[in-house]
């Protein structure tokens, strides 16, 4: 009996015992309180890794197009010609101005501007030798294409 009676007594004593699982409201708010610090810390950081990305991705880009140029030269067994603007080019058939590929950094990539004079390509892949500076207000990176038709992103 008497150890039956331990048996009770403790379950009825572990009733009473409350769980102390859970967040009270002071707790949230001091969490979403930090993480909001955090946040407002890191913003400026991002953006510029953010721009960084960006003006890789476009350089990227223009050195891809200015070898598809290339390509496509020796394909036609015709010369093509990339045109430059502020901030879009257009690869056209020399001679009938057809235009092959038509590209616009404004709706991707605003703040990207694109300055360089027009690269020629030959039927052979032959270039004469161009430098294109693709920049934005973080940085520069710097395409070259040399005489032999080699694109070199810098």
């Amino acid at each position: 009996m008497k150890m039956q009676m331990g048996k009770i007594e403790r379950q009825k004593k572990g009733a009473f015992i409350r769980s102390q699982a859970g967040l009270t409201l002071c707790e949230l708010i001091i969490v979403f309180a930090v993480i909001a610090c955090l946040i407002a810390i890191a913003s400026p950081i991002m953006s510029r890794v953010s721009s960084g990305y960006k003006l890789r991705g476009a350089a990227r880009e223009v050195a891809t197009d200015l070898q598809y140029a290339r390509l496509i030269a020796v394909k036609e067994n015709k010369a093509f010609q990339v045109v430059f603007n502020a901030q879009s080019y257009q690869v056209v058939r020399v001679g009938d101005g057809f235009v092959a590929k038509s590209r616009s950094f404004n709706a991707d990539y605003p703040e990207i501007q694109i300055t360089g004079s027009a690269v020629n390509f030959n039927s052979r892949g032959n270039s004469g030798t161009h430098t294109i500076t693709v920049s934005n207000p973080t940085g520069s990176r710097t395409i070259s294409v040399v005489p032999t038709g080699r694109v070199k992103l810098q």
